[in-house]
């Protein structure tokens, strides 16, 4: 990361920038107007093959406004289908998820200060999954 500030990057500079952080970025989930990260945190059935597998997690979506970024967190079940759905999760994994989710917030603030010079805000908290914002608008996810 640099400290000069870029202005009104292009869309293929911020998919660069989240695809930086990590593995949390989808690209191929995000919009002009909406990003989505995720983490697959805790695998809950490590005997089985690969691709059935399960996994408690979170998502978020981030919401891209002129002068700031907000964002919807949702922890929950990323099931065999590829979605996200809402499961019962343990103290102890929810602490692991809450783990992971703020070494990826401290991440993704500083990117967001250093970069381009923008705040990071939750929006309305739910326990609603959210919706792959490829196929939904951004006001159905976040209020």
């Amino acid at each position: 990361m640099t400290t000069s500030q870029i202005k009104n990057p292009t869309r293929g500079r911020l998919f660069k920038m989240f695809a930086d952080l990590g593995p949390y970025f989808r690209p191929l989930q995000s919009t002009e107007t909406s990003l989505f990260f995720d983490t697959l945190e805790i695998c809950l059935d490590a005997k089985q093959e690969p691709e059935l597998r399960i996994f408690h997690g979170w998502s978020l979506v981030l919401n891209i406004n002129e002068l700031h970024f907000n964002f919807k967190r949702f922890d929950g079940l990323y099931n065999l289908a590829g979605e996200w759905v809402n499961a019962e999760i343990s103290d102890a994994n929810q602490k692991k998820i809450n783990s992971s989710f703020e070494i990826f917030i401290a991440l993704l603030q500083k990117l967001l200060t250093v970069e381009l010079g923008l705040s990071l805000t939750e929006a309305n908290v739910s326990t609603t999954p959210i919706k792959n914002p490829a196929t939904s608008t951004p006001t159905t996810v976040l209020q």
